[in-house]
């Protein structure tokens, strides 16, 4: 008789990696809206709309480089702590050819794209920042499950960036160098940490268990794996922040400013539920799905529901002070909060859905999934935006996520998702 997945998975196993890294995520999200709320005060909303998107395009660019290789390496190191260093060199090989690519291509859109003149600075800048995350270990940290020194890492670039950024803005008074260089700084510190760590911390204690494995085959990291992987999770990173580049593209870096201002809220409500998706991700890798497990996936979803609506109420009925008491004024942006919040129960059940078909090895399904998510979003960005501005951008939103929702949960009820597991998959 199959087991209930309870007992498979270990919850105070997910709470602890959840807390550990918690403190480090929560840590970095606050810095950065310490730095959202000091560039409003002192530089006005312009300012603001113009980092929040020097910093999707920047995302972009992480993810160009990314591709699937940080789920591929976490899943493989999940799955077998002593292949960390047997795929190192190969990882880092295919980052750095990823990066030129990405970089090249980001550059290009800051300096050529359909962007605001006043942005395109700040956007190449936060660009080139990119190139010291191509030697970042984080995939190890992830897959060893050490949530707490992941935290910790995420922390300190957070914590350096926005302490630089904003010390060296009172000191110089040049919002563009400061924000540029203490991006860099706080992104070649993180890559050290997680360095020092590797080397004097991980790495030993993974090589004995590494020469017990020495006739295994070394995993390879195929191209055709990697960019199915990163396909998908590029789709979704368009689906969560396409927005922010049509908008910049049809309105003004206002407009830009005034949709950021209510969705950074949301951002730090899900950064919080994602970090537990995020450690359930290394148990899932090897969960072995019984039959009743489709029973308690719709009981969790119901769990993680109510706790969204709970939350959405909580922040709708204070949304005038909250606003006011980050930004010092709503900005304009109470009505576009109010419809982003309808989203956010929709979203904490389309990301444990999410994570669900990733563990499962379902990358092709959710590169389909999550590849017409994004289409639909940019249709209705560009149907909504130019009739409602920053208004348009957020019913785009609800309506994407409401279609994601139905899309994943359909996938995930398939028979094949608990029965046909792939833990080794690459």
């Amino acid at each position: 008789m199959a087991e209930h997945p309870r007992s498979e998975i270990s919850l105070w196993q997910v709470l602890k990696s959840t807390v550990r890294m918690g403190v480090g995520e929560a840590t970095a999200r606050l810095a950065s809206f310490v730095l959202f709320a000091y560039i409003t005060r002192v530089y006005g909303v312009g300012l603001l709309g113009t980092v929040a998107l020097a910093l999707t395009i920047m995302t972009y660019v992480t993810m160009g480089t990314d591709q699937g290789l940080v789920l591929i390496g976490t899943r493989i190191v999940a799955g077998s702590p002593a292949a960390a260093e047997a795929i190192l060199e190969d990882v880092l090989r295919k980052r750095l050819i990823l990066c030129a690519f990405a970089v090249s291509a980001g550059s290009a859109y800051a300096l050529w794209g359909p962007i605001p003149s006043e942005a395109r600075f700040y956007v190449l800048g936060f660009v080139l920042a990119v190139i010291p995350y191509v030697f970042s270990l984080d995939w190890v940290a992830w897959g060893l499950n050490h949530m707490g020194w992941l935290g910790g890492w995420r922390a300190l670039v957070g914590v350096l960036f926005v302490g630089g950024a904003i010390f060296t803005m009172r000191w110089t008074g040049n919002a563009l160098f400061s924000l540029v260089l203490s991006r860099f700084a706080a992104a070649t510190a993180g890559a050290t940490m997680l360095w020092i760590l590797w080397r004097f911390k991980w790495r030993p204690v993974a090589a004995p268990e590494a020469g017990g494995h020495a006739g295994q085959a070394v995993p390879k990291l195929l191209w055709g794996a990697i960019f199915t992987l990163g396909g998908a999770t590029f789709f979704n990173l368009m689906f969560n922040n396409i927005d922010t580049l049509i908008l910049a593209g049809l309105t003004t870096v206002k407009e830009v400013g005034r949709y950021n201002a209510a969705y950074k809220i949301l951002f730090l409500i899900f950064g919080g539920y994602y970090l537990m998706t995020q450690s359930l991700y290394p148990q899932m890798v090897s969960w072995k799905g019984p039959r009743s497990a489709r029973r308690w996936l719709l009981g969790t979803l119901a769990v993680v529901a109510l706790a969204g609506v709970t939350i959405a109420g909580g922040i709708w009925l204070f949304s005038v002070p909250l606003l006011t008491l980050i930004y010092g004024s709503p900005l304009g942006s109470v009505r576009v909060l109010h419809i982003l919040l309808v989203a956010l129960p929709v979203d904490f059940c389309t990301s444990l859905l999410g994570i669900l078909l990733l563990s499962r090895g379902g990358d092709r399904l959710l590169l389909f999934i999550s590849g017409s998510a994004a289409a639909l979003n940019i249709a209705l960005n560009f149907l909504f935006i130019p009739r409602m501005q920053a208004e348009g951008a957020a019913w785009a939103t609800v309506a994407s996520y409401v279609f994601l929702f139905a899309a994943l949960l359909v996938a995930a009820s398939r028979p094949a998702v608990w029965e046909r597991i792939e833990p080794k998959r690459l």
